[in-house]
């Protein structure tokens, strides 16, 4: 040890150093990774609520949710034999000032697994999305071109709570999608 010079000293104090700051570094990408992954399965868990429940059960539920939309159609409708959806523009007030919309509600049944699935994503979540385009529908296996569909955030603020798709499908699986 006494044999060392101070130019060698230096250099090995330079690399317990860097040692180091490897070692945090390593320690800090671990902690934002776990917080990541416990952060994402918490908002699963609060956003996302699926059960199993007979037929009869997800009909009360999805009367009890179209309801609260009588008489009022859907801002989106899906056609038999069509592959693109349908957008009602004249449910978009071109005038009206934009409502701050909370949530995003999706209630969908299939009746072969008998499962209900009830989702509520926060519309801040939305509005980070780094497009202001409004492709839920994609990314749930519903195939469509959304840059033709040209429906916006702004869009649905406009229109304010409501109605955006009530759909069944030839084996009786439904899926309701509205904003409040």
């Amino acid at each position: 040890l006494a044999n060392r010079t101070p130019s060698t000293k230096r250099t090995m104090s330079t690399k317990r150093t860097w040692v180091s700051v490897v070692i945090a570094a390593v320690i800090i990408v671990g902690v934002l990774a776990v917080s990541a992954v416990g952060g994402t399965a918490y908002f699963i868990y609060r956003h996302v609520h699926t059960q199993f429940v007979p037929n009869d059960n997800a009909e009360r539920q999805f009367a009890d949710a179209r309801a609260q939309f009588a008489g009022q159609r859907p801002l989106l409708e899906l056609r038999k034999g069509t592959d693109e959806p349908i957008l009602h523009r004249d449910l978009i007030p071109k005038d009206m000032p934009a409502s701050k919309l909370d949530t995003l509600r999706v209630l969908a049944y299939d009746t072969r697994a008998n499962k209900l699935v009830n989702v509520s994503i926060p519309m801040w979540l939305l509005r980070l999305a780094p497009s202001n385009k409004f492709s839920f529908m994609k990314d749930n296996g519903i195939d469509f071109d959304s840059d033709h569909l040209r429906l916006t955030m702004d869009d649905l603020e406009r229109r304010g709570p409501g109605l955006l798709l009530d759909q069944a499908d030839r084996r009786g699986s439904q899926v309701l999608v509205w904003t409040v």
